[in-house]
């Protein structure tokens, strides 16, 4: 296996599992539109918390935690990917935010439904985008030298 096939896992196992996570996520937080879900100091109210512990979500190579901000009500899905080399391994982390809902003083204010994420990346189509953006960086960088001494703009 390679760097870049341990990487494509992890971030397709991140995609799946937020694919997963986020219709379970709407479905429990649909009924509390309108309602007042976190503390003051920002942590998910207990009657609420306990739904999402109810949920069993995981902790180890897939791992979900909560962000917490006056803005929006967003779980993030973090990967972890171990690549093997000269007999100890590196790990690669991947981490894919969904976007539940809105927030407006610890009130849901409206819930979102994320779109599904991509979860078939593959090596080939990688290595094929890399090629393509390394020509078309190199078309615009020989484009550039040619406004030399000009420049894109007039100030």
């Amino acid at each position: 296996m390679t760097v870049l096939q341990t990487r494509v896992n992890g971030v397709n196992k991140a995609n799946a599992f937020a694919n997963q996570l986020s219709p379970r996520l709407v479905a429990l937080f649909t009924s509390f539109v309108g309602q007042k879900i976190e503390k003051v100091d920002g942590p998910l109210l207990a009657k609420i918390q306990k739904l999402v512990d109810a949920l069993n979500l995981p902790n180890g190579d897939i791992s979900v935690y909560r962000h917490q901000n006056n803005y929006s009500l967003a779980y993030t899905v973090k990967s972890c990917e171990v690549f093997p080399a000269q007999g100890y391994g590196h790990a690669y982390y991947f981490e894919q935010t969904i976007y539940i809902g809105d927030m407006k003083n610890g009130v849901l204010t409206a819930l979102k439904q994320p779109e599904p994420l991509k979860t078939d990346y593959t090596v080939e189509t990688i290595e094929a985008a890399r090629e393509t953006y390394k020509k078309a960086k190199a078309a615009a960088d020989n484009a550039q030298s040619a406004l030399y001494p000009f420049g894109e703009y007039d100030r």
